[in-house]
């Protein structure tokens, strides 16, 4: 069993994921429970889009953000914001001065002005795929890599180049680690406390 296991829903449950989120072609954005507790994963405008079947497990491991969702009770919603780097509770205004939480995909206006979405990161291919969690984000000499568990060596081959913008698209949770990473350190994903800590690379 995993310790660190946050949700109330046993990671073996099964959960449905929109079919675009799942071919990374679309952020996840927005997460539903049903009345009966089932748990929905989405991407922006996934209305009537195709999903396919996984396991909580699974969506935990490749999105890491899904596992703050303690609070998310059956028959509720929530949408990832940008702006605020977190969850809000999906809503509709009642009073018309509200601004509704939508789930949509990331925009310049919400995009950090000290990251520049073009720079080219290597990311594990496994990390990338889902096949194994994102858990170290290094800065070196040669460039950004994002790697999943195990030390720190990696082949040309194992690596893929993305785009900042698509990396953060993938991982919304990486946004506070990337403005704050320096030359010559690194960030671990903590799964305990859900955030990440600097450490210094030998």
């Amino acid at each position: 069993m995993n310790t660190d296991w946050k949700l109330s829903t046993p990671p073996g449950s099964a959960v449905r994921v929109d079919a675009e989120v799942l071919a990374m072609r679309a952020p996840l954005v927005r997460v539903h429970r049903d009345d009966e507790g089932t748990w929905s994963f989405e991407g922006p405008g996934a209305t009537g889009r195709d999903s396919q079947q996984t396991k909580l497990q699974a969506v935990v491991g490749a999105w890491p953000h899904v596992a703050a969702l303690t609070d998310l009770d059956a028959g509720n919603a929530v949408v990832w914001s940008w702006r605020q780097h977190g969850w809000a509770s999906e809503f509709v205004c009642e009073c018309g001065s509200c601004e509704t939480p939508v789930a949509g995909d990331i925009d310049r206006q919400s995009w950090p002005s000290e990251l520049q979405p073009h720079t080219i990161i290597s990311v594990e291919q496994v990390a990338l795929s889902g096949q194994r969690p994102l858990t170290d984000i290094l800065s070196t000499a040669g460039g950004i890599a994002m790697l999943g568990p195990g030390d720190h060596r990696r082949t040309v081959d194992q690596m893929t180049p993305v785009a900042l913008a698509n990396v953060i698209r993938r991982w919304p949770h990486t946004v506070q680690a990337m403005r704050s990473l320096q030359e010559g350190r690194g960030m671990r994903w903590n799964p305990e406390a859900l955030n990440w800590h600097e450490y210094v690379l030998t």
